[in-house]
């Protein structure tokens, strides 16, 4: 009786209180959506979520809000690139203590598939949806495929219904140029870009933009206004 009230009983304990540990941890870690102290990891799983084989990471960078509204924009995101072929990936990742990964809440991943596009440039935009009558604000990348482009500029809206039937005269009117920098081969970044909502204050959808342009300045493509 003494010897399993001294001995073994605390090794008992001792046990019992590692494990219980462990399964707080395990417990904190699923409640975070499982993160991981890579974010190539991540974005490798999710990549086999949705069968994304031979997947390159091009770019990333980080989504630094002008404006946060409470906890409806996450407060330390950023944005991915990567390319499989002919489609390109998009993810939004949180980072958390300031070395774990995990996908974002709204909108981690979502693919494109350049073979089913009109025009070789197209302009992403990671960033809040946004509110009835409100700004957005978002961080525009763009990627283009045609090589001799060298420079792009965009021009960002926050659409009210009444101005979707001349989306041009509506950017004319009130929209947004970022500056963008060259961040990989084919891919552009600009700061995170507020853009003022709707004159009608009526729902608003995001709208873009954009232009390549090669060396001399010439205009080698552009897209139509899309949301």
């Amino acid at each position: 009786m003494t010897y399993f009230l001294y001995y073994t009983l605390p090794r008992i304990r001792w046990a019992l209180s590692i494990l219980l540990l462990c399964l707080g941890l395990l417990s904190a870690w699923v409640a975070l959506d499982t993160p991981l102290p890579s974010s190539a990891a991540v974005c490798e799983r999710l990549n086999r979520e949705h069968y994304v084989t031979d997947n390159t990471i091009l770019a990333s960078g980080p989504i630094q809000y002008q404006e946060l509204r409470g906890d409806y924009v996450p407060k330390s995101t950023w944005w991915f690139v990567g390319r499989q072929g002919d489609t390109m990936q998009f993810y939004t990742l949180d980072r958390l203590a300031g070395f774990l990964w995990r996908p974002a809440d709204t909108l981690p991943f979502w693919q494109l598939d350049l073979t089913q596009q009109e025009d070789p440039i197209y302009c992403n935009l990671f960033g809040s949806q946004p509110d009835i009558g409100l700004a957005f604000e978002a961080t525009p990348v763009v990627i283009c495929t045609d090589p001799r482009v060298v420079r792009v500029e965009a021009q960002l809206i926050s659409l009210g219904i009444s101005e979707r039937a001349d989306p041009q005269a509506a950017i004319d009117s009130h929209g947004v140029s970022p500056t963008f920098t060259q961040v990989a081969d084919g891919v552009w970044a600009a700061p995170s870009t507020l853009a003022p909502g709707p004159s009608d204050d009526s729902v608003a959808i995001w709208l873009a933009w954009c232009q390549g342009y090669d060396a001399d300045g010439n205009l080698i493509c552009q897209d139509s206004p899309t949301s």
